[in-house]
């Protein structure tokens, strides 16, 4: 099982893998840069070889990069798709350095613009960065809970973009529990929603999974992250999901409401679920 948390990566990335290890975690999750504007720490070749060095030696799986949250590529105006093809494409050749090999992006909102047009604009806008997406390194789309204009709360319309993105192998899923939730999909059925999972975008495309219970219930379009256990998924629930062999093959990454302390809780909470 590869577990672990969204942690900052303010004091260099060695720091966040030594944070990771002492939340007894074998992998984490980092936002690229200021998650509320467009600022980047410089890379530091040293830090980065280190932190490979602690990875290494403790096993660690696949990290995961986060995108701001300022990114659209459906946005109604030009220039903040613009800006969000622009960094997204710097953010993949950073995390090629870092050797990080996930991007997470939200899927975006069109704003008014209607579903159609807003899928056309994220799969233009996708298709350029593919076209020089660097070796190793994938674009995740983050599946969301459907709120307001959002796009991409339904297996269905990423199963589009994927298709209308020629399938290509470096664009993959990112799936949360909690927008699943809101999005209408019932997790306590998790096998019956695995096999929709398969049908619709496919297994091997999920590439990161995000672990929070859901402040709001199933169906309510609402994005409101709870503690493992606090919400209406249920800490049952969660052990149904963790437990799965084809879950514990990727990255499970906690958002919960938390510090650090809060989240050492939680990993080994799931660790004993399924020991």
């Amino acid at each position: 099982m590869f577990l672990g948390a969204h942690i900052s990566i303010a004091k260099g990335l060695t720091a966040a893998v030594k944070a990771a290890l002492e939340m007894g975690g074998n992998t984490f999750q980092f936002f690229t840069r200021n998650p509320r504007g467009g600022s980047a720490r410089a890379l530091i070749p040293k830090d980065i070889a280190a932190a490979h060095v602690l990875l290494a030696e403790n096993r660690f799986g696949p990290l995961v990069a986060h995108a701001p949250y300022t990114y659209n590529l459906s946005s109604v105006k030009p220039e903040v798709r613009e800006f969000s093809l622009r960094t997204i494409k710097d953010d993949l050749m950073r995390i090629e350095k870092m050797g990080a090999p996930n991007l997470v992006v939200h899927v975006g909102t069109h704003g008014g613009q209607g579903v159609d047009t807003g899928i056309r604009l994220i799969v233009e806008e996708i298709n350029e960065i593919l076209a020089t997406i660097p070796a190793g390194v994938y674009l995740l789309l983050e599946q969301m809970a459907g709120e307001g204009t959002e796009l991409g709360n339904t297996f269905e319309q990423l199963n589009r973009i994927l298709r209308e993105c020629g399938d290509h192998p470096q664009l993959g899923v990112c799936l949360d529990t909690c927008h699943m939730t809101g999005a209408g999909y019932d997790l306590k059925d998790f096998a019956k929603i695995k096999e929709e999972i398969d049908k619709s975008i496919g297994l091997s495309s999920v590439r990161a999974f995000h672990l929070n219970d859901s402040m709001f219930p199933v169906g309510s379009r609402r994005d409101r992250h709870a503690k493992l256990g606090e919400g209406h998924l249920g800490l049952e629930v969660i052990k149904e999901i963790v437990c799965d062999p084809d879950m514990q093959k990727i990255p499970l990454i906690l958002e919960t409401p938390n510090d650090n302390e809060g989240y050492a809780r939680e990993i080994a909470l799931v660790k004993k679920m399924c020991s």
